[in-house]
């Protein structure tokens, strides 16, 4: 297959292009390296450097195989930051919202068979009853949220939409909260286990926004991709929304001690700083993960701790290899 992986040089986008490399699939690469990383695309897959926002990058990137069209689209790329959308709300809405848009507009013109968006759990809101299906109603606390569920809503429409030749067999991840090698150790914004182990393995005090026991459902980077290629094995499935979680609420207070002993440190004496609780963190999250256990025969594998500490190892081999 021909896949075209948006935001394929960033954390997930990555290991989801990898996979598909592995397997044998033709993968073009798009993306404008503002979070992401050249060393981390496959070298078997082609890149082109642009943004999603460009009408240009994105046909470079659609016409980039000499052996055919793109018939499929992992769509990854965007402004992946709850926080910073409140700073920004008029770029997030562009990124996230145009950006979808364009790609859409793209893979109609290009016949692409199958579109999957990277959406979050963040278009849930905070009031929900745990743990949340994809039925339960979406009511969107911050910026950043509203726009992911607007371009979801846009990717699967574009299933049911137009003329039936143009239609895309379209889906949606609502991804929680993504955790694993190549995740940022220095982006203040997201990833909040790379945050940890940046901090701890540069002996910096780690700051927790609120008093660290609001929950979250860490689910590992490598069974993200499991799903996302499971859903394109499975082309008749359209116009669907899954949660990809664990069902498993671990505390921040939990997860930074888990992430400094991991690397070797002593949590009793490790420098925490609490601060004020931001605006449109969401108190508890926990996913129902029975619908894509049915739909995709995908249930996740990894468990935390033993994945918390292989990431704290590649982490600090990546460290290592930048101060070189």
């Amino acid at each position: 297959m021909r896949v075209l992986v948006t935001g394929g040089a960033g954390f997930i986008g990555s290991h989801i292009a990898e996979a598909l490399s592995a397997r044998g699939d033709e993968v073009v690469v798009l993306d404008d390296l503002s979070n992401g990383r050249v060393d981390c695309v496959p070298e078997a897959a082609h890149f082109v450097e642009g943004d999603v926002r460009s009408p240009a990058d994105i046909e470079s990137a659609f016409c980039a195989l000499s052996s055919g069209s793109i018939e499929a689209v992992c769509h990854l790329a965007g402004q992946a930051s709850t926080f910073r959308s409140y700073d920004e709300p008029a770029w997030d809405m562009e990124v996230n919202g145009v950006g979808t848009a364009r790609m859409i507009e793209a893979a109609r013109r290009h016949r692409a068979r199958h579109f999957l968006y990277a959406s979050s759990m963040t278009v849930y809101g905070g009031n929900v009853q745990l743990p949340v299906t994809e039925l339960q109603q979406c009511a969107p606390t911050s910026y950043y949220g509203v726009t992911k569920l607007a371009a979801e809503q846009a990717v699967l429409l574009a299933a049911c939409q137009g003329p039936v030749e143009q239609r895309l067999r379209s889906c949606a991840f609502r991804m929680f909260n993504v955790y694993g090698e190549r995740q940022a150790l220095d982006n203040p914004y997201q990833g909040v286990l790379g945050i940890f182990l940046g901090r701890a393995l540069r002996g910096e005090p780690i700051a927790i926004y609120g008093d660290g026991e609001q929950t979250r459902d860490f689910v590992y980077v490598g069974d993200v991709a499991r799903a996302w290629l499971a859903a394109l094995d499975r082309p008749q499935l359209s116009g669907i929304t899954w949660n990809l979680g664990t069902g498993t609420q671990t505390s921040i207070n939990e997860l930074w001690k888990m992430a400094v002993s991991a690397c070797e440190l002593d949590p009793a004496s490790f420098a925490v700083q609490y601060g004020p609780q931001r605006p449109g963190d969401q108190r508890h999250m926990a996913a129902d993960i029975s619908k894509a256990a049915r739909d995709l025969d995908w249930r996740p594998e990894a468990r935390l701790t033993d994945k918390v500490r292989a990431t704290a190892a590649w982490a600090r081999q990546d460290l290592a290899t930048a101060d070189d």
